[in-house]
């Protein structure tokens, strides 16, 4: 309790503070692997000739030596990152460690479900997961596989039913479920058939635009981008997310609030950074937590923006050259 207290006093202190930091961040992203079984057509998981990024998936044991180390000031864990969570098969035990290591931990994860275990399906409902968002972007097969290519609209839909049919046998109310669905020019119409079907489940709904492709985004002008996606943007403006001439920030906070840890241990400030390895600030498997956060890279990286130091190697200067795109 006084360690959150303290964190939370230093952080409105320091805001922006483009130099080290005197507090942690309370949300961290742990990637249980980078390796999906579906080929979404925006996303470099999926493709076989996107060789940029050391493929695995993250064990138990390299999970407990990262969880110990953020631990002690961390709020919330975002199980997921690049890939599918439910390939990894020890990602139960993850959930399991982390719920009894700390009980007040909020848990999230973000997944095709297309693939689960009854083994896995137990324990995300026995060891509370807080939220499952499952991401369905239709309701027939036919709108659902153009864009989640290779999966199933039948399995996810089974999967949903299995889950809930678990939480009722133990009587709990965790996850709470979400449908998230990522509006394109070819599913627009059956958003509201999807939202209904949500209500007939008893699960959350969430619709929101998507995005150009999440591997290039902060590499290239948010022109190019669009001209190159324009195919999957929607027309209707309530879901048009690049339907606006200015869409790029003048500043990210990210670097002072979050990061995200890969399944081999390499951080970095964001999750839309896909070659962790390239772009890496450090190694959370061998460095300490502290080395990392305030570590030459980060260090760098507050003061790029900022404008306290001009462009390096540093990955957030090729961000912000090309306006913090959307992410």
């Amino acid at each position: 309790m006084y360690i959150s207290f303290l964190n939370s006093i230093l952080r409105s202190v320091q805001k922006r503070h483009p130099g080290r930091l005197l507090y942690y961040p309370t949300k961290v992203s742990i990637e249980t692997g980078n390796i999906c079984n579906l080929r979404c057509p925006l996303c470099p998981t999926g493709d076989e000739n996107a060789d940029d990024a050391v493929k695995g998936f993250l064990s138990l044991p390299d999970f407990k030596i990262i969880f110990d180390k953020i631990k002690p000031f961390v709020k919330t864990v975002d199980l997921f990152n690049w890939g599918e969570p439910f390939l990894n098969r020890e990602i139960s035990g993850m959930i399991k460690y982390a719920r009894e290591s700390k009980p007040d931990l909020r848990m999230f994860i973000d997944s095709n479900f297309n693939i689960v275990s009854d083994e896995q399906l137990d324990s995300v409902v026995r060891n509370g997961l807080d939220v499952l968002k499952i991401s369905c972007d239709g309701v027939s097969q036919e709108i659902y596989e153009k864009y989640r290519v290779g999966g199933n609209i039948r399995d996810v839909l089974d999967n949903i039913k299995r889950l809930l049919a678990k939480k009722e046998e133990l009587g709990s109310d965790r996850p709470h479920v979400i449908w998230k669905y990522l509006v394109f020019k070819h599913n627009r119409h059956e958003v509201e058939k999807a939202r209904e079907f949500a209500d007939e489940l008893g699960i959350g709904f969430e619709a929101s635009g998507m995005r150009v492709d999440c591997g290039r985004e902060i590499f290239e002008k948010i022109e190019e981008s669009v001209d190159r996606d324009r195919e999957w943007i929607p027309d209707d403006p309530e879901y048009n997310n690049y339907d606006v001439l200015e869409k790029t920030r003048d500043f990210c906070v990210k670097p002072w609030r979050t990061l995200t840890v890969n399944w081999n241990g390499d951080v970095v400030p964001c999750g839309a950074i896909y070659d962790c390895g390239t772009y890496s600030f450090g190694n959370l498997l061998r460095e300490s937590f502290d080395e990392i956060w305030n570590g030459k890279r980060f260090l760098e990286a507050r003061k790029i923006i900022n404008g306290k130091a001009g462009g390096t190697d540093v990955v957030c200067s090729i961000c912000k050259a090309n306006g913090y795109q959307f992410f």
